[in-house]
């Protein structure tokens, strides 16, 4: 791996070469996926340290307005929101890609251990979903006891996940 020209050979060196890089700066990075060499430009940006220091949470009046694009997934304990064109950058996914991310997982629902946070959601059942309520219609036409089938997006590519509903 390489940050910004420079061999990286260890994740703490990579972190070293990041908070040295100014925040808004493209850097180029060249990475191993799929035995194929690829470099990717990325922007490092500022670090929110309020949002780091309460565990991922916003503050109050940043909530308020996120609750209007969140869709819960009911009978799968799920939490999703819509992919942001700069979330999908940061995701790594194909341009033009969008989906339902899962930004919140019950700990004793069905999808704990199935699902992750920061996955996203690309189908139901086999049907697209481009949005947190396409992701939420899908999952409701679901019915109580049987398996959903889903097409995710995680790390760098995708995988198939099934949730049994509640």
């Amino acid at each position: 791996m390489q940050y910004n020209g420079r061999a990286v050979n260890n994740s703490d060196e990579l972190v070293k070469m990041v908070v040295a890089t100014k925040p808004g700066t493209t850097v180029p990075v060249k990475v191993m996926r799929n035995k194929l060499e690829k470099t990717l430009n990325v922007t490092v940006e500022e670090l929110d340290l309020e949002a780091e220091q309460n565990g991922g949470r916003r503050r109050p009046q940043q909530d308020q307005q996120q609750d209007d694009q969140s869709q819960g997934a009911g009978g799968f304990g799920l939490t999703l929101e819509n992919v942001t064109p700069a979330m999908a950058r940061r995701l790594h996914m194909p341009n033009g890609q969008s989906g339902a991310v899962v930004t919140d997982i019950d700990p004793d629902g069905p999808s704990a251990g199935a699902l992750r946070q920061g996955d996203v959601i690309l189908s139901v059942n086999r049907q697209r979903v481009a949005s947190a309520t396409d992701a939420a219609r899908e999952l409701g036409k679901v019915q109580s006891g049987r398996i959903a089938q889903l097409l995710v997006w995680r790390g760098d590519g995708e995988v198939f996940v099934t949730v049994k509903k509640d």
